[in-house]
């Protein structure tokens, strides 16, 4: 009787082992996949940013250009996958409390917060935990390209960006696409005179201006001192200390 009782508490032993060891390979995989979804997510953002010149809400990337309209934010750890602030490139981080420890009487963190935190399956995002307030703790996008972090910045500062240049920027402050030099982004004064950037360089590069109008403007004074200013079709100028600007030829 002492014999069969042994082995039937073996058999369950190994049983729930088993089952046991099923259910963290089951979540180790869904934390994998969670990655994926957020490095989707984040390859898309920068594309969305380089392709329409605004900064994206979750619905505009699930889009079939982006994301797919079948996209799915749904979490059974935690919230839906959603922005914690799309203007500082947040989302919001996806393990819940629950989840935080090994056990209710445990201090000790959760395998799968380890693995979730961890860069070594990221690429365009990173994880910032606060292991003592979650509220505080978010994933962040990496963007690679220079030219969606100048896109960026700009968005971020409050401007608009047109997605072409044409004569309906006339008497207003902003920017807009070059079409006809993919590299290049203009901003229009008041006065439709307009200054082009190299979209990687952006205020650390060379620009090429409309005409000297735009001489004393104080976007030509953001610019590094040593950048050249090229008047269209005309003369090369460099910017001084002093945002003045000293023609060179």
């Amino acid at each position: 009787m002492i014999r069969y009782a042994t082995i039937l508490f073996l058999f369950f032993t190994f049983s729930f082992c088993e089952d046991n060891l099923a259910a963290q390979k089951q979540n180790v995989l869904y934390i994998q996949n969670m990655i994926e979804i957020e490095e989707k997510i984040a390859k898309n953002f920068e594309k969305y940013l380089l392709t329409e010149f605004s900064i994206p809400t979750m619905e505009d990337l699930k889009d079939d250009d982006y994301l797919g309209s079948n996209f799915s934010v749904s979490n059974r750890m935690g919230e839906d996958i959603d922005f914690k602030s799309s203007s500082d490139l947040q989302i919001k981080y996806a393990i819940s409390n629950n989840y935080l420890k090994r056990s209710a009487n445990s201090e000790e963190e959760n395998y799968l917060v380890q693995l979730y935190n961890r860069d070594l399956y990221r690429d365009y995002t990173t994880a910032f935990y606060d292991s003592s307030n979650l509220e505080n703790s978010f994933i962040e996008f990496k963007l690679k390209s220079q030219e969606a972090k100048t896109i960026f910045s700009i968005l971020k500062n409050g401007n608009i960006i047109d997605k072409t240049c044409s004569d309906s920027l006339k008497n207003r402050y902003r920017y807009c696409d070059d079409k006809e030099n993919k590299n290049s982004i203009r901003w229009y004064n008041s006065a439709s005179k307009w200054i082009e950037y190299d979209k990687k360089d952006f205020e650390n590069g060379n620009v090429t201006v409309f005409d000297l109008s735009v001489k004393n403007d104080e976007k030509l004074n953001n610019l590094k001192v040593g950048a050249y200013v090229f008047v269209q079709n005309s003369s090369r100028y460099i910017k001084l200390i002093d945002n003045n600007i000293l023609k060179v030829d």
